[in-house]
């Protein structure tokens, strides 16, 4: 197998110190001892059991760690983002730090990489070689409460209790239905989409990698974004992303996220990940549980059973690694034509803790429904999104809404979520310029279908969810956007 200059010296200098990931020992020709081991759903371990009392042990254990070694938990929550400079005697690994990859293809793997590392990293401070990190799926009805062990303390101490998230979730109310799905992306077939659009299962193609950009892609958006601001709430460590790894939450959130990764490639039907390009050779850096810093790259993890040596305790012993051309994986039809605006307000939007409805105008002869038709896109667009800090509420998205019709995501009216998440840099001067997509054409050309909307106008209505805001906090604006669109062609 060829490998690159580059690889090759790190494969050289990892083989001599004995700190190859899986995956780089199968390059080099090396093979593994390890067993596979399996990640487990939380809901199915006691709380009282073994397995939580491993996790509870791991956590306290890197805590108890200074900030500078590289597997305390404040190191290892800062590799995903945080606002402390590097303290003197960080040392390298620190480069490592704010490097999560938002709104764009690498958010997959980039987390995969991080939770291979932190878990391998946990497993060592727990003394327990079978510990892996469970995963929380909310998207059961059943289990769309916090777990158990995670919600307040009934002793002195509980490492997965933190009070910086939203109050509701903490005390065991179950999260929105509407946060939780994930059948839009599952049904999503192509993993990428070009750059500037969201419309893809894994996110835009870039030609390297960036901390946060956008649009994100449709698995990213829902359900990850909204269930970070949704436990986050407001002011909580999940709703920043500067702080979202210090909540032990995150951990089991993303795990979750990881295995729909895999269940999108189980079903089949064309779905692929990338094979060559920035996607398969960008190099992100990491630290194994001696505090050495590991490299990776996308190609080394597109199989997690075979490549990393861990499954879903609801799927397959293994996933067969993903095959197909990149023209299939990452080129999708609709996302490669031009789409124009069909219809768009006029003006910039304040966005608070109450209902707020635009109105787009139509912009091409014959409305925005002449653009639309079933298989036909329709993106509608958020414009230039700006907020100071980050927002503890995400808004269900409804088009053609009758006033007199209640908020229901199981009807026809309701298009998707809108969750400002990971957006851009949270720092004193905020963040601006982002954008969010959402795919109307489906909801648009059922409404025609249905008699619902018969063209012209389309009004938009954004129903805020979560957030426990005072009254004079519920009037305050806490996101602008600078123009809604309604694309197509």
């Amino acid at each position: 197998m060829w490998i690159s200059t580059t690889r090759r010296r790190f494969l050289e200098g990892a083989a001599a110190t004995g700190l190859l990931t899986t995956s780089a020992r199968c390059l080099a020709g090396g093979a593994s001892n390890e067993p596979v081991r399996v990640r487990r759903e939380i809901y199915g371990l006691a709380a009282g059991g073994p397995e939580i009392a491993a996790l509870r042990r791991g956590i306290a254990a890197m805590r108890a760690r200074p900030a500078i070694d590289p597997t305390s938990w404040l190191f290892q929550a800062n590799i995903h983002g945080t606002y402390d400079s590097l303290p003197p005697g960080s040392g390298p690994a620190s480069a490592s730090w704010n490097t999560c990859q938002h709104g764009s293809f690498f958010f997959l793997s980039w987390h995969r990489m991080y939770l291979y590392h932190f878990e391998r990293i946990l497993r060592a401070a727990s003394g327990e070689p079978s510990l892996t990190l469970p995963y929380w799926d909310y998207g059961a009805s059943a289990r769309r409460a916090l777990p158990e062990s995670f919600r307040p303390p009934a002793h002195a101490t509980n490492p997965l209790f933190v009070a910086a998230r939203n109050a509701s979730i903490n005390a065991g109310q179950p999260l929105p239905a509407s946060a939780t799905g994930s059948s839009q992306a599952l049904a999503t077939t192509n993993f990428a989409s070009a750059a500037g659009s969201g419309e893809s299962f894994g996110g835009q193609t870039l030609a390297a990698p960036s901390h946060f950009t956008g649009p994100p892609g449709r698995l990213e958006a829902q359900p990850h974004n909204v269930i970070h601001v949704a436990v986050g709430g407001n002011g909580g460590w999940m709703a920043d992303p500067n702080f979202a790894a210090r909540d032990p939450i995150f951990w089991l959130h993303h795990a979750n996220i990881d295995r729909l990764w895999n269940r999108w490639l189980a079903q089949g039907g064309g779905r692929r990940n990338p094979t060559t390009g920035p996607w398969t050779t960008a190099i992100f850096s990491f630290v194994d549980a001696s505090g050495a810093i590991i490299r990776m790259t996308g190609a080394d993890v597109v199989d997690s059973a075979r490549q990393l040596l861990y499954r879903y305790d609801d799927e397959p012993v293994a996933i067969a690694a993903a095959g197909g051309t990149e023209s299939e994986a990452m080129i999708p039809p609709a996302p490669s034509r031009v789409l124009a605006a069909t219809a768009a307000t006029e003006s910039a939007t304040r966005l608070g803790a109450r209902d707020t409805t635009l109105v787009l105008a139509p912009h091409v002869e014959g409305g925005p429904e002449s653009a639309v038709a079933p298989g036909r896109p329709a993106v509608l667009s958020f414009d230039d999104i700006a907020y100071r800090r980050p927002v503890g509420i995400y808004y269900e998205v409804y088009l053609n809404r009758p006033a007199n019709a209640p908020a229901d995501p199981e009807g026809p009216y309701y298009a998707g979520n809108l969750a400002f998440f990971a957006l851009g840099h949270t720092g004193p001067e905020g963040v601006t310029g982002a954008r969010l997509t959402l795919d109307a054409g489906e909801v648009l050309a059922n409404q025609m279908r249905l008699g619902l909307w018969r063209g012209g106008e389309v009004k938009v209505d954004l129903h805020p969810i979560g957030g426990e805001a005072t009254e004079a906090e519920a009037a305050a604006p806490l996101a602008t956007v600078g123009q809604v669109r309604l694309l197509g062609n």
